[in-house]
């Protein structure tokens, strides 16, 4: 089981899960977001996912139950595939072009789907084979 280095987490997942699973709350992800998310925040710095935590009002940037109402009712955050960041130090745009611009990158290998037009870097390792058709960018 992989643990993430850099995020709590209750930065992860809505305040119910943590407060009934706590640290058994890491089996919900798969191991190549949390993998990914580590990577982003050593190569641009701080990266918010929820706030809840510090009594802010997101919740459901990282996993979401299944009769989540935010988000397509297939999202990969459902999964434990996806991650919504709010990046601190640079633009997320410019997170965003760096990963469309070199895909393959060790610190972006595991992500297989962006979404474009967001404020937010959603980024996501859905099973899509981005060897044969790139990386999936999706247009919002």
């Amino acid at each position: 089981m992989y643990i993430s280095k850099h995020f709590k987490i209750y930065e992860l997942v809505p305040e119910y899960i943590y407060r009934s699973f706590h640290s058994r709350s890491w089996v919900l992800f798969d191991e190549r977001i949390l993998k990914t998310i580590d990577r982003l925040r050593e190569r641009y710095g701080t990266l918010v996912v929820n706030t809840w935590y510090w009594r802010g009002n997101s919740q459901y940037r990282g996993w979401r139950p299944q009769d989540c109402k935010v988000g397509a009712k297939f999202s990969q955050h459902k999964f434990g595939r996806a991650i919504d960041l709010i990046p601190k130090n640079v633009p997320t745009n410019g997170i965003r072009e760096d990963i469309k611009c070199d895909p393959f990158h060790k610190d972006f290998e595991y992500i297989t789907c962006v979404e474009d037009n967001t404020y937010h870097l959603h980024i996501d390792c859905r099973n899509y084979d981005k060897n044969k058709y790139g990386l999936l960018v999706i247009k919002l």
